[in-house]
């Protein structure tokens, strides 16, 4: 019988983070065109894998597997065990290797390193780190029971120190497909160094532009005599980025680097460190360049690499005066990010300090600073800061012509979501529906800024209480940036962290949980630490639990959520008063109304002191107080 799976995964539900990661990453792995219809051991080479099984959540409480894995062992190709300590000491991973041996053999099975060590339990010392469940350290034999001789099994390593995500998943994808891992290196390589090359392409055209813009502009303000002086200079800053940038992917060629090594990650460190090093002497081109790769560390979710290597530049920034006030903006932005507020704020002062008094000077860069200044405003919960921060990057707009249009849809999209966070939702729409003419008039359909759009409009639209039109949104959102981003960039996380919300209003609680636990494992990744956007899709994914009737599981997630906003915060946020509210709902719905009434009163007090008593959100959460 021709089998369903391609591999059936097998995992403790401590590692259920890795397994969401491997399933999704195997199953959207696209095969390389050249290998596709080759004849291999396994068959033909297909453009897809065949489905993976892991929806086992319940397993019955004895010692039979059941029928409904045993028939998925059977049905399944190859068997990825994912190793760490918990699966080691799960008896259902050990009972699923054992039965899969006896059904297909020995040489079917994968192992994926996930944490611990393999072999370990050989000392006493280290048996606690063991990741090899004993039915895959040991042989399968005759009689169907395992034997004292050691196993070898296969096995790829997702930790650090071992293969890294990358390898560990083209080690496997090249198993399940029966082809040489060389193979899909290579290609995987070729289609990286392709990429690669149009975005270094794409990078001098656009310094060489942004270089020409601030030539032009400073040249109509200066004395005809200086204008000469201006433009050596700024064609030799024009010649020295484009030279740096045409280095340094030169570097990734495979004539002079091992190809296997090239990463997105591996060019950006590379460039940042010779941005340190070379143009030390030349603090303008250092910052324009820390910059632009502050904002790349950024676009793929590494958010403390983007901190370290503006950091790291710093001196040369400062002497760069208002060439630098870019590279200050980046920063603050990244602290958004890192949920640093006070630091971006900070931050954001130093570069509007930079920038000077006269309103005429980097015109571009002063709305950066409002509309980084507003978001953060937005992220602390003052509304109406952030609106005015807003409407001054607009004002900026009005009184210079020519501005990138781009730029005014990120200004019309924030000065938006603020509206909507107030309750003004029409006011919002309008302002989010002008962002995103402007986005799909200039960027196109398939931009991430796009799909950003659609994602404030899905937020409005469940905010408003549309739900159909929020889900219909955030589906185009959610659209666009798989196409464009990583699969675990935390852009996605938002917007899976949105869809999941909508789900839950909807009381799709299966739908529900699976889009917040995405969102949770992308976001725990991304930031290595804890992050206000954890704290907000958890609470989300306690109401789910709640709703199933598991209210000492809800208020455990709460636990965490609250521990995520006070590490981000580090003071009293409007979330905290959220949070409270949310909770005497589940303490409500679980008959517990005195400790109901308590959160409520507390929460409601959050809100009215970083809110105001009047503020749309406070008067709808005093609305849901008062049925409790």
């Amino acid at each position: 019988m021709a089998p369903r799976y391609s591999a059936f995964l097998s995992y403790s539900h401590r590692d259920k983070a890795v397994v969401v990661w491997l399933h999704r990453t195997l199953e959207t792995y696209r095969v390389p065109s050249k290998l596709v219809g080759l004849e291999t051991s396994l068959g033909i080479t297909p453009a897809r894998l065949l489905p993976l099984f892991r929806d086992r959540d319940e397993l019955p409480a004895s010692d039979d597997l059941g029928s409904a894995i045993t028939a998925a062992l059977a049905a399944s190709q190859f068997l990825v065990v994912i190793c760490s300590p918990a699966a080691a000491a799960s008896r259902w991973v050990d009972q699923e290797i054992l039965s899969f041996k006896r059904m297909h053999g020995e040489g079917r099975i994968f192992a994926l390193i996930a944490s611990g060590e393999p072999f370990a339990s050989a000392s006493p010392e280290t048996a606690d780190q063991e990741c090899f469940p004993p039915s895959l350290r040991f042989r399968i034999g005759p009689d169907g029971e395992l034997s004292n001789e050691p196993a070898e099994p296969i096995a790829a390593d997702i930790r650090p120190e071992g293969d890294g995500k990358r390898l560990a998943k083209l080690k496997l994808a090249a198993g399940l497909l029966g082809v040489e891992l060389d193979a899909l290196v290579q290609r995987e390589t070729h289609r990286r160094i392709r990429r690669m090359a149009i975005i270094s392409s794409a990078a001098v055209v656009g310094m060489i532009f942004a270089v020409g813009l601030a030539f032009y502009a400073n040249a109509r303000r200066i004395e005809a005599n200086q204008q000469r002086q201006v433009a050596e200079r700024e064609a030799a800053t024009a010649r020295a980025t484009a030279d740096y940038l045409v280095d340094t992917f030169r570097l990734s060629e495979p004539s002079t680097q091992n190809p296997r090594t090239i990463t997105a990650l591996s060019i950006l460190d590379r460039s940042a460190e010779r941005a340190r090093t070379e143009l030390a002497d030349q603090p303008v081109v250092l910052a324009r360049l820390i910059s632009t790769l502050g904002m790349a560390y950024n676009n793929l979710g590494l958010a403390n690499e983007a901190r370290q290597a503006i950091e790291g530049s710093a001196p040369a920034i400062a002497k760069a005066g208002a060439d630098g006030a870019d590279a200050q903006l980046t920063l603050a932005g990244t602290y958004l990010m890192l949920g640093q507020l006070d630091r971006a704020m900070t931050t954001v002062a130093k570069a509007q300090a930079t920038l000077g008094p006269d309103p005429a000077n980097r015109p571009d860069v002063r709305v950066r600073a409002a509309v980084t200044e507003g978001m953060i405003h937005a992220a602390a919960g003052e509304t109406t800061k952030g609106i005015a921060a807003f409407d001054r990057a607009l004002a900026v707009y009005r009184t210079s012509p020519g501005l990138n249009p781009a730029r005014l849809a990120t200004v019309l999209q924030a000065r938006g979501n603020l509206l909507s966070d107030d309750g003004q939702f029409a006011a919002a729409e309008t302002s989010l529906g002008e962002a995103l003419k402007l986005n799909r008039s200039t960027l196109g359909d398939h931009h991430m800024e796009t799909g950003q759009t659609w994602f404030a409009l899905a937020q409005n639209a469940f905010l408003a209480g549309d739900l159909p039109l929020a889900e219909t949104r955030i589906a185009n959102a959610l659209k666009i940036e798989r196409e464009v981003l990583d699969p675990d960039n935390p852009i996605i996380a938002d917007a899976l962290s949105m869809q999941g919300q909508i789900y839950q209003a909807q009381k799709r609680l299966v739908e529900a949980e699976r889009s917040l636990e995405q969102a949770v494992a992308i976001y725990k990744k991304a930031f290595a630490g804890p992050h206000y956007l954890i704290g907000i899709a958890e609470v989300y994914l306690a109401l789910v639990e709640s709703e199933r009737g598991r209210t000492e599981m809800a208020l455990r997630i709460l636990d965490d959520a609250k521990h995520n906003y006070d590490v981000s915060y580090g003071r009293i946020h409007p979330n905290h008063g959220d949070l409270l509210v949310n909770r005497a709902t589940i303490l409500a719905r679980a008959g517990r109304r005195n400790e109901a009434r308590t959160d409520c009163a507390e929460g409601l007090k959050i809100l009215a002191q970083t809110m105001g008593p009047q503020a749309s959100y406070t008067k709808s959460m005093t609305a849901v107080c008062a049925q409790i």
